[in-house]
C-alpha cells in the first residue's frame, strides 16, 4: 500500500462535527523480532455525551463498506463514552476496526469491546476489561499473563511506581472468552526510553541501535503483547501506543506521527508537572498491609450484621428509635447516603475512598447516575464489590493516586484510618472538586489509635483546622451522632445471633457494641459523627 493510499485513509477517518471537542489521534508501531514497524497502524477516538456525537464515526462505517452487524453495533452502543476507528494495514489489505466504549447502564461501569473486519468478511468482536494495579478480582497479574520471554519486562513495567499509584491493564479477551491480549496503561505518557521494561523489551527482541534513540523518545500511552498461548510463535510481538488530541486534520501518516508525538510530550510535561506538585508520598507497598488482614473478614458474618446490602456506616434515624427492626436499619442505612444527594450532583463523578463492602457506591450508581470508583484496602471487600460490577480498585488510598480528577471525593466513615490525613486532605484536593464526609471524631480524650488500632481518632476541631490548612472551605458542618446511634443496637443484636467467630474484626465490633450499650449516651455526647462538605 502507498503513501498516498494511508493518506487517502486517514483522511477518510471520522472527525469530530463543528463546535465539539478536538478528535484524539492514535498511532501504534510494533516492536518485532530486530525490526521496529512504524507504519500503516492509525485512529481517532471522539468522544461525548450523547448519540449525536459520534454521527461522524456511523457516516464513516457506511463509506468503508462496514457489515451490517458493525453498523449495527455502533448505532445500539448506549450510555457512550468513546468510539473509536482504526486501521491495520496488512498484506492483503486494510484492517478496519471499531472501538465501542461506554458504560453500563446500571453500575455506570465501563463497557469495552472492538469489532475487527476486512472488506467481504465477517467482523470479529474482542471485549475488553480494565483492572487498576496489581491485580483483578481474580487475582490475576499482568506479569503472570504474558508469555515467559516477556514476563520480567512486564513485571518491570507494571512495577513503576506511577503505574502502581494510579493506573493498571487492560485484558482483551476473543468472541469465546479465552485471553488473547494484555495492555498496561501510561496515561502520563512517559518517554519509552524511561521505562527499564521496554529497553528490556527491545534488548531480547534484537533491536538495533540505529532504531533506539527514535524509539527512547517515544512516549507511550499504552504497551500490549499476545498474552501466554496467543503469542504467533517464533514471531514475538510487542505493540506501543501514541495518542493526543489534535485540532487540524493530519495529511498524512509522517505528519500524523509527528503531531500526535508532540502533543503527547507536551501533555507528558504537564502531568509530570502536576505530580511533581504532589505531597511526598511514601513507598509503595507490595504485601498486604495490617488494615487489609483486619478488614477482610468473612463475608457471610459481615452479611449477617450490616445486611443484604452491606451498608458499612452509621445509619441516620428519625429520633427517638431505640429498638429498630431490621426494616428500619435498611431505611436508615439508605437514608444515611440519600440524605447526601443534595451535596453530590446527579451524574458526577464519585471517587469513593474506603467504600466498605459497596453499599453507598451501588446506591450512587444506580439512583444517582453517577460515575462512581470506589477504593479498599480489603481485597475481600474489592471481590464483593467487582462481583456485583461496580467500579472498584484495591488500595490503599495513602500510598495511591486518585485516576484522574473527580467531581467528588467521599469518604464514608473512613478518614479515621488514614494516619496522614492532612497529607490525602492535600492530595484530594488537586484531584476532586469536593469533598464530602462523615468523619467519626473524639473531642474529650487526646488523638489516639482506637478500634484495634485501625483508626487514628482526632477532635472535630482537629479536623476543621486540617481541612482548612489543606485549602479546603467548609460548606456544611453537622453533628449526625445522635440520629446514628441506634445503628448500635442493631449491631449489637444481630452480633449475638452470630455467635462468636474467628474474625478479629467481627470480634472487635462485638466488644465495641456492648460497650457503647453500656455508656452509650455519655460515648455520644463525646465523639461527634460530624457531617462535612467542603470545596
Amino acid at each position: 500500500m502507498t503513501v498516498a493510499d494511508t493518506a487517502s485513509l486517514i483522511a477518510a477517518l471520522p472527525r469530530a462535527d463543528e463546535g465539539r471537542r478536538a478528535a484524539e489521534y492514535e498511532f501504534s508501531v510494533q516492536l518485532r523480532r530486530g525490526a521496529v514497524y512504524r507504519w500503516g497502524r492509525f485512529g481517532v477516538w471522539l468522544s461525548g455525551d450523547s448519540p449525536e456525537a459520534f454521527d461522524p464515526l456511523a457516516r464513516w462505517l457506511r463509506a468503508v463498506d462496514a457489515p451490517a452487524e458493525v453498523i449495527a453495533a455502533q448505532a445500539a452502543a448506549g450510555a457512550p463514552v468513546r468510539q473509536g476507528a482504526a486501521v491495520a494495514v496488512t498484506e492483503t489489505g486494510p484492517q478496519f476496526r471499531l472501538y465501542l466504549h461506554g458504560r453500563h447502564a446500571e453500575t455506570r461501569a465501563q463497557t469495552y469491546r472492538s469489532l475487527r473486519w476486512q472488506a467481504g468478511t465477517r467482523a470479529w468482536l474482542s471485549t475488553y476489561a480494565f483492572h487498576f494495579a496489581p491485580e483483578t478480582p481474580e487475582g490475576e497479574r499482568p506479569a503472570e499473563l504474558v508469555p515467559a520471554w516477556a514476563r520480567d519486562s512486564f513485571a518491570a513495567l507494571a512495577g513503576e511506581a506511577w503505574m502502581q499509584r494510579s493506573s493498571g491493564f487492560w485484558l482483551r479477551r476473543d468472541c469465546d472468552g479465552r485471553l488473547d491480549q494484555v495492555d498496561l496503561a501510561f496515561p502520563w505518557q512517559p518517554r519509552a526510553g524511561t521505562l527499564a521494561g521496554i529497553r528490556q523489551m527491545a534488548d531480547a527482541l534484537g533491536l538495533p541501535q540505529e532504531t533506539r534513540g527514535w524509539l527512547d523518545e517515544l512516549p507511550v500511552r499504552h504497551v500490549a503483547i499476545r498474552a501466554a498461548g496467543n503469542e504467533d510463535g517464533d514471531n514475538p510481538v510487542v505493540t506501543l501506543y501514541v495518542s493526543a488530541a489534535l485540532d487540524r486534520i493530519p495529511t498524512g501518516e509522517a505528519e500524523l506521527q509527528a503531531a500526535v508525538s508532540d502533543a503527547a510530550r507536551i501533555g507528558s510535561v504537564r502531568a509530570q508537572r502536576l505530580l511533581g506538585l504532589l505531597p511526598a508520598l511514601p513507598d509503595v507497598e507490595t504485601e498486604r498491609s495490617r488494615l487489609d488482614q483486619f478488614y477482610s473478614g468473612d463475608l457471610s458474618g459481615w452479611r449477617a450484621v450490616l445486611g443484604e446490602e452491606m451498608h458499612y456506616h452509621g445509619a441516620l434515624f428519625d429520633l427517638p428509635c431505640p429498638d429498630p427492626d431490621d426494616a428500619a436499619m435498611l431505611a436508615a442505612s439508605r437514608r444515611a447516603v440519600s440524605e447526601l444527594y443534595p451535596f453530590i450532583d446527579t451524574g458526577a463523578q464519585v471517587y469513593d475512598v474506603g467504600c466498605g463492602w459497596g453499599g453507598p457506591l451501588g446506591m450512587l450508581a444506580r439512583e444517582r447516575r453517577c460515575r462512581v470508583l470506589g477504593v479498599t484496602i480489603a481485597r475481600t471487600q474489592f471481590r464483593h464489590i467487582a462481583a456485583l460490577d461496580l467500579p472498584v480498585r484495591w488500595a490503599d488510598a495513602e500510598r495511591t493516586l486518585p485516576p484522574g480528577r473527580f467531581d467528588c471525593a467521599l469518604l464514608l466513615e473512613s478518614l479515621e484510618h488514614i494516619e496522614d490525613k492532612p497529607r490525602l486532605l492535600r492530595i484530594l484536593r488537586m484531584f476532586a472538586g469536593r469533598l464530602v464526609m462523615r468523619v467519626n471524631c473524639q473531642d474529650h480524650a487526646p488523638p489516639s489509635p482506637r478500634y484495634a488500632g485501625t483508626m487514628h481518632m482526632i477532635s472535630s476541631a482537629m479536623l476543621r483546622t486540617m481541612l482548612e490548612n489543606a485549602g479546603w472551605h467548609v460548606r456544611h458542618w453537622r453533628d449526625r451522632r445522635r440520629e446514628a446511634m441506634p445503628s448500635v443496637t442493631v449491631w449489637h443484636r444481630r452480633l449475638a445471633v452470630l455467635g462468636p467467630t474467628w474474625d478479629v474484626h467481627l470480634e472487635t465490633q462485638r466488644a465495641w457494641c456492648a460497650r457503647l450499650m453500656r455508656i452509650g449516651d455519655e460515648w455520644a455526647a463525646n465523639n461527634p459523627l460530624i457531617e462535612v462538605v467542603a470545596e
